[in-house]
């Protein structure tokens, strides 16, 4: 899924957890409306998503199941509050627990692998509802880098910053280009500046991204990909229930289905 578990680099996670605040600057009032619920383009009081990923035949048959199954939590306010994923036995295996303050925003991220804290990120923001810096900490809760000369959009989502060490040098940048809240694609560059991510997103009426280009590098290994998606089976609140994946020569790759609580009105 594309929000904060789609990461490309721990400094998306900026741009993943929606705000909002109680200021009443342009921005801020824009972002009171811009929920992760909204971001991910959900209908209704979402409770829960549960995706489970299958590998797709040549016909566009689900194949095998992939190991993990990830559900994502929506507090009654719209904003994720946890991730799992668990395995087909419903073993825990990794968990991501977000925090917000009373008025949405973001403030802290602990992920927790088999019980164990692997990674924490930390917030600062301002009264304009506009982030200012961020902390991350390692498994043994010492920190490891920091972000700076961050900016965020008219709807409050971070899109471009920087990370650095803890020796003042710079570990990553990161520039996200939105559409309202619609994730168009973006660029991530490593230490020395090369490209790690370069993407292009393509959405419909309903910011659902529907054609992706894009190049990930890591080490000496650069894969580019243009996919195209195909949405079916929606529920009675128009989420939409399976989605699959297609590459360039239109060969089917990968179906995701989805399934949804609902809090009671």
């Amino acid at each position: 899924m594309k929000s904060l578990f789609l990461v490309l680099a721990a400094a998306v996670l900026f741009t993943a957890c929606n705000n909002t605040s109680n200021t009443t600057t342009a921005a801020a009032a824009q972002a009171r409306q811009n929920t992760d619920l909204i971001q991910q383009h959900l209908k209704g009081k979402v409770e829960s998503l549960t995706e489970t990923s299958y590998a797709a035949d040549n016909t566009g048959k689900m194949g095998k199941m992939d190991s993990v199954i990830g559900t994502t939590t929506f507090d009654e306010k719209g904003y994720i509050s946890k991730y799992q994923e668990k395995d087909s036995a419903g073993k825990l295996h990794m968990e991501q627990t977000i925090m917000h303050d009373a008025n949405g925003m973001f403030k802290e991220v602990v992920n927790t692998k088999d019980g164990k804290q692997i990674f924490k990120l930390e917030t600062t923001f301002d009264s304009n509802g506009h982030y200012t810096g961020g902390k991350t900490y390692d498994s043994s809760g010492k920190q490891d880098s920091y972000y700076k000369n961050l900016k965020t959009n008219e709807n409050g989502i971070v899109y471009a910053g920087e990370r650095y060490g803890m020796n003042d040098k710079i570990k990553e940048t990161f520039d996200m280009q939105y559409d309202k809240a619609n994730f168009l694609g973006g660029k991530t560059t490593d230490s020395t500046g090369k490209p790690t991510y370069e993407g292009t997103v393509k959405v419909n009426d309903n910011g659902e991204t529907m054609e992706e280009t894009k190049t990930t590098r890591e080490k000496d290994s650069t894969k580019t990909e243009k996919l195209t998606y195909q949405y079916t089976n929606l529920d009675d609140k128009g989420n939409w229930m399976q989605r699959t994946t297609y590459n360039e020569k239109g060969k089917p790759t990968k179906i995701i289905t989805r399934t949804y609580t609902y809090y009671k009105d």
